[in-house]
Order: C-alpha cells, then sequence, then structure tokens
C-alpha cells in the first residue's frame, strides 16, 4: 500500500489498457460474462495481463469490473462474487513482475440509487463491500474505481472501500463532451466530492479521448489538490462496416503527456480501444 502511494510521488505511472476487447480476441463469446473467465479460463486472462506487463504498464488492472453481486445476476454467477473476484486478483498477482502494482477494478452496478432507481444506500455499500473483501483476500495492492455515472453510487463505493480495506483508492467517473455526467454531475462538483472522501487519485475514464479527458481534468484541479489520472479512449468510436472503431494512435494517445505532467497527474492509462500497443507507447514517452 504505501509503495504504490509513495510512487506516485517520486513519478508518474502507466496503468494498463481494455480489458473486454482482449478476451473479446482470445475467445469470450458475445453476451458471456468477462469476469467468469476468471474461473472457466483463468490462462487466457492471465495472458492479457501479462501482455500489458510486458508492454510497460505500471498498473495492471484485475478483470473485475463487473464482478458485483448486481452485474453477475445477469449470469447466474450471483453466488460466486467471492470467487470470482478474489481469482481476479490473484490472476493479475501472478502476471505482475516485480514494481508493478496490481489494482482491483469495480465498476457501477448498473443499477441506481432511490428515488432515481430503486437501490438502497446501505445495499449498494455491502454489493460493493463483497467485491473489497474478496480483493482483500487477494492480495490487492490498490482498488481502481471507473466508469462511473453517478456521483452517489460512487460515493458507496468509496465507503466500501473504507469500511472493509485500506487500500489505497482511484476513483473515476466518466463524463460526456459537454463535460457533464448522464446524470448532470460536473467535474467540480465529483472532485469535491470524491476529496472529501479521502480519494487517493481522481479522475476521467472512458467517454473521450486524450483530449476530452485533459479538459475534464483541467476543471477537477481548480477545486482539488490531489493527485489526477486520465484513463482515455483512443479517441472517440467510429462505426465503419458495422464495426465499433476506435481511431486513436498510439501516438496521439502520448499527445498531452507534458500537459498532463504540468497539470498534475500521477497515473495515465488507456480505456477502450487501448491495446499493449498504446500502452507501450506510452509508457516509452514518459521514459523518454
Amino acid at each position: 500500500m504505501a509503495d504504490f502511494l509513495q510512487a506516485i510521488k517520486e513519478r508518474m505511472l502507466v496503468l494498463d489498457g481494455a480489458m473486454g476487447t482482449m478476451l473479446q480476441e482470445r475467445g469470450l463469446k458475445a453476451g458471456a460474462s468477462p469476469e467468469a473467465m476468471n474461473l472457466e479460463a483463468p490462462e487466457v486472462v492471465e495472458g492479457v495481463h501479462r501482455a500489458y506487463a510486458e508492454a510497460g504498464a505500471d498498473i495492471l488492472v484485475s478483470n473485475t469490473f463487473g464482478g458485483s453481486r448486481a452485474k453477475l445476476a445477469h449470469y447466474g454467477l450471483e453466488g460466486r462474487v467471492a470467487e470470482i473476484n478474489r481469482a481476479g486478483v490473484e490472476i493479475v498477482r501472478r502476471a505482475a513482475v516485480s514494481g508493478q502494482f496490481v489494482a482491483a477494478s469495480i465498476g457501477p452496478t448498473g443499477r441506481f440509487l432511490q428515488p432515481v432507481g430503486d437501490a438502497g444506500f446501505d445495499e449498494m455499500v455491502e454489493i460493493f463491500g463483497e467485491q473489497v473483501r474478496a480483493f482483500v483476500a487477494g492480495g490487492a495492492d490498490l482498488i481502481s474505481m471507473e466508469t462511473f455515472l453517478d456521483i452517489r453510487e460512487l460515493r458507496a463505493a468509496m465507503i466500501a472501500c473504507r469500511e472493509f480495506s485500506k487500500l489505497p483508492i482511484i476513483a473515476q467517473m466518466t463524463f460526456d463532451d459537454a463535460g457533464r455526467t448522464v446524470l448532470g454531475t460536473p467535474p467540480e462538483a465529483a472532485a469535491v466530492t470524491l476529496d472529501s472522501l479521502g480519494a487517493d487519485v481522481i479522475g476521467s475514464n472512458c467517454g473521450l479521448g486524450i483530449d476530452g479527458i485533459y479538459a475534464i481534468l483541467e476543471k477537477m484541479r481548480t477545486v482539488t489538490a490531489r493527485p489526477l489520472i486520465a484513463q482515455a479512449n483512443a479517441g472517440l468510436p467510429q462505426l465503419v462496416h458495422g464495426q465499433t472503431v476506435f481511431p486513436g494512435t498510439p501516438e496521439e494517445m502520448t499527445a498531452y503527456h507534458d500537459r498532463l505532467i504540468a497539470l498534475g497527474a500521477r497515473v495515465i492509462g488507456g480505456c477502450c480501444g487501448t491495446t499493449p500497443v498504446h500502452i507501450q507507447a506510452m509508457a516509452q514517452a514518459l521514459k523518454a
């Protein structure tokens, strides 16, 4: 734990890229649970982690983004939450080499809190707590919360992390090109809330390319002194011959490095459409 927090004081770290796309290329069937592969095909998941490890990522993120009880219930796997999430962390640990950190991924449940939805706040804390307890048992170095759209749901996840672990926390929300979450939260309000909850690193992932993510972080920086994270898509998605394509090149993903460093970003990574090739370019650019 202390090693990660010390490392982000000393240098910018590179977090890995997309997981779902890589698993689909390796046999994940459409409509199947990516997280189930932690149990059914752990060697395939480990292969993805190794590819990112060899590309130079400093932080490897577990295949547990949709590992909550609420998400796994869609596949009849709600009774295997602890098993799936612990296995996800242990697989990363096997792939990591010396000096690489194991981050346990938490994504949104797909449910909304009352009164927008039917989920109670305490219920949501417990749902996330199931994952967090498994992460601790698996030996994670930190927790990465990604792609949240509802600041209240992210708050519930933060509380679960603090209640059931002492691990450092990366907390990220997803914004649209108008600079708001789906429920209307601006970057400044998100940053203030996450700062007050004690997130160790604050930022944004998914939804936007690197230029859009940089604009979001600029706004966050006006209200928080916390270390920032930028985890952009490989450009904005395009539909080509019926296939969703992310056109961002590895070189484009590195174009904002100097500005991100000046802004106080301490972690940079990739989201949708990014591959080990993108991560390698980002790692090499930082070393240069």
